[in-house]
């Protein structure tokens, strides 16, 4: 199954673009080698369903990687 493919037939169309541009910018690191964090995938179906803005998704993306470097 595709990711996100839950959102595919949502009624709302701005879900479905926004599970579309996740599903873009995760596979566009599986491309490059580069495998996300399944914080990552929480983080963006929030996004996703609005509970969080896209601001607020990058902050806690962030915050998350941040800490995991140092």
């Amino acid at each position: 199954m595709a990711l996100f493919e839950e959102y595919k037939n949502h009624q709302d169309p701005f879900v479905r673009e926004r599970a579309s541009n996740w599903a873009i910018a995760i596979g566009l690191q599986r491309v490059d080698g580069l495998n996300v964090s399944d914080f990552l995938i929480q983080v963006s179906r929030q996004e996703i369903e609005g509970k969080i803005t896209m601001d607020e998704a990058k902050a806690l993306i962030d915050e998350y990687y941040t800490q995991k470097v140092n």
